[in-house]
């Protein structure tokens, strides 16, 4: 008699035999602990150390059933399958159809190759294609990379995973969350296709489109795409970044906004740098600063700013070039409010509404020179200390933002407008440094000078300063005629943004129209002086007064006798053609014209105010009109000058 374990050695041969003559298209038992036939349905069960065989792949479980009709295979209890030695699938259950060749697993399920491990509690994997499929929560590990999703597939092939709902990658660096993405197992890197978010410990990147190499932490996206990191965001319809290096790029529709020093800078192409919290904006750029309820915008070539230290001096000149800027201004600290009205006498009425005594032409009949003697006294009430009130103090470990821009600089506000080359704009005590045939105009005024400082407070205009040949032109919009002040230094103060009052300071010259109707806009003549310091006041942004110091000398020509050459002040450049008159006008490009050469008298000499009148002929001497007797440097008419 036969021995019970004979007897099942013999039954497992005889298996082995009966399926290795099947075809190869056969699922095939290569082995088991215990196996049972039915002949009537065809079904094999086996229990323990299960093992089968299908084409290049091994399935290996605790218990089976094989239907050999259908060619399909039922595997429970530590299932497991390798295929093609690269590819190990484990689950709990197993249904498997030798005829198409896939693999239903059940229960967790983790398929692994050499790059990644997918785990899910159910998945679909195609024998031939070597793509696995889950409509359930999966995970995907990647080196140190851990990628979940509500659904996805995995390309075991080409090394390429597609989730779907919820996805999430985690790692070392930052963590990803969006709807749609695919991942290269090989490459690390992740692309996106729908709205995604990367967020690491000190920064944020969100976009619609694009992708994130883990590896490099670097990140490209195109659609809807910006940065953010604190306060500071930049934006544009494509973006790059590199974490590591803290560096981000945009292009077209650029936005850097730093919410706590209020900047807001756009143009179509952009850089941020992390470390310096540097970022630059080029091609049609343009900076926004809002003021109440209006805007200040300024558009250069190139927009830059970055962080630095109160004592760490911004310039973008040459230092030769720079000279000027440590130029003093005597008005520094003026306190206007101690010049009590009462002390200050105008010796020129205001100009427009408010004339209350006219000059008047000089009497024919008396003399035409009058010296004017000016008590000595101790101080000058405009002599101040050459401290830089625009300064401030600070502490030196305070860090602050400086903004500049970089060739062609224009400016807009409803009621302010400027022009230069180069621009500074520091944003601890807010003011703007303007370089290189700089120009401001506020209403009818005109304002220019080597170097123009503009300091805003509670966002509106507070103080002006004009460094070295300091020159304003006032101008009614229907008149001809040009109010003009010129100086060595001016600084100018607003009220309610609208210049009040300025102070000329060394070499102040004058000239302007004393208004006789301002309806009719009829004048009484031009004023022409030279004093050392005059006081300026405005009101609705067009010259009302003018107030000297020191030794005045003028000259008042009747507004018919006005002599050829004399009713421009050296250095007269009106410079209207370069004024922004609108948001969208300054990305226009005007270039700076030199002034008019100065016009000479006969002798080819240029005609100034020592050498103001053309040599009297029959066709112009006054004395053939009106025998009005003909200024000139020996007997200039004089206005009286008074301290104040």
């Amino acid at each position: 008699m036969k021995s019970p374990v004979l007897t099942i050695l013999i039954v497992l041969l005889n298996v082995g035999a009966l399926f290795a003559q099947k075809t190869s298209s056969k699922i095939i038992i290569e082995g088991a602990n215990e196996a049972i036939f039915d002949t009537k349905s065809n079904v094999s069960k086996f229990v323990g150390n299960c093992r089968f065989r299908h084409d290049n792949a091994t399935m290996m479980c605790d218990s089976a059933t094989l239907n050999d009709k259908t060619n399909v295979l039922d595997a429970y209890g530590h299932v497991k399958i390798i295929q093609a030695d690269t590819i190990t699938v484990t689950s709990k259950t197993l249904h498997y159809d030798g005829n198409t060749k896939k693999a239903e697993l059940f229960d967790d399920v983790s398929l692994s190759d050499r790059k990644a491990v997918l785990t899910t509690n159910y998945l679909l994997y195609d024998m031939v294609t070597r793509v696995g499929t889950y409509p359930n929560p999966g995970k995907i590990t990647n080196a140190d990379n851990v990628l979940t999703s509500n659904s996805g597939n995995y390309f075991v092939g080409s090394k390429e995973a597609f989730f779907h709902g919820d996805v999430k990658i985690v790692t070392p660096q930052a963590e990803i969350k969006s709807d749609t993405l695919h991942y290269n197992t090989v490459s690390r890197i992740a692309f996106f296709f729908g709205p995604t978010r990367i967020k690491s410990k000190d920064d944020f990147i969100y976009t619609e489109n694009g992708w994130y190499n883990t590896s490099t932490d670097q990140a490209n996206s195109s659609k809807n795409s910006y940065y953010e990191n604190g306060s500071k965001k930049l934006k544009g319809d494509s973006l790059f970044y590199d974490r590591k290096a803290g560096f981000g790029r945009a292009i077209k529709n650029v936005f850097f906004v730093d919410t706590t020093d209020r900047i807001l800078l756009q143009g179509d192409y952009g850089q941020y740098t992390k470390r310096t919290e540097e970022a630059f904006v080029t091609k049609r750029a343009i900076l926004s600063i809002v003021q109440d309820k209006d805007t200040l915008f300024l558009t250069a070539d190139t927009l830059k700013t970055t962080m630095s230290k109160p004592d760490e001096k911004p310039s973008i000149i040459k230092p030769s070039e720079a000279d000027s800027s440590n130029a003093t201004i005597a008005e520094a600290e003026v306190p206007i409010e101690k010049l009590a009205s009462d002390t200050v006498k105008n010796i020129l009425p205001p100009v427009g509404p408010g004339i209350t005594e006219p000059l008047k032409p000089v009497d024919k009949q008396k003399p035409v020179e009058e010296k004017v003697a000016i008590k000595n006294t101790k101080t000058d009430s405009l002599k101040i200390g050459s401290k830089d009130t625009l300064k401030k103090n600070l502490p030196d470990t305070s860090r602050h933002r400086i903004m500049f821009a970089y060739r062609n600089v224009r400016m807009f506000k409803s009621d302010f407008q400027a022009v230069a080359d180069s621009l500074v704009y520091t944003y601890v005590d807010s003011t703007m440094r303007c370089y290189k045939h700089p120009a401001m105009w506020t209403q009818g005024s005109q304002m220019t000078a080597d170097q123009i400082d503009l300091e805003l407070k509670n966002k509106k205009l507070n103080r002006l300063k004009l460094v070295s040949s300091s020159f304003l032109v006032s101008r009614d919009v229907d008149s001809t005629k040009y109010n003009q002040i010129a100086g060595k230094n001016m600084v100018g103060l607003f009220t309610d943004n609208e210049l009040s009052r300025m102070f000329v300071n060394g070499n102040a010259e004058s000239i302007y129209y004393p208004l006789e109707d301002s309806v009719q806009k009829t004048y009484t003549g031009m004023n022409r002086s030279l004093c050392s310091k005059m006081l300026l006041t405005f009101k609705n942004n067009k010259l009302k007064t003018v107030r000297w110091d020191k030794d005045v000398e003028g000259t008042l020509h009747p507004i018919e006798k006005i002599p050829a050459g004399v009713d421009k002040l050296d250095g007269f450049n009106w410079r209207g053609e370069e004024r922004p008159i609108s948001k969208e006008d300054i990305f226009r490009k005007v270039a700076y014209k030199e002034p008019k050469a100065e016009a000479e008298d006969t002798n080819g000499r240029p005609l100034k105010p020592e050498n103001n009148i053309k040599p009297a002929t029959p066709q112009n001497s006054p004395e053939k009109k009106d025998k009005m007797p003909v200024p000139n440097k020996a007997n200039p008419p004089m206005i009286r000058g008074k301290r104040f």
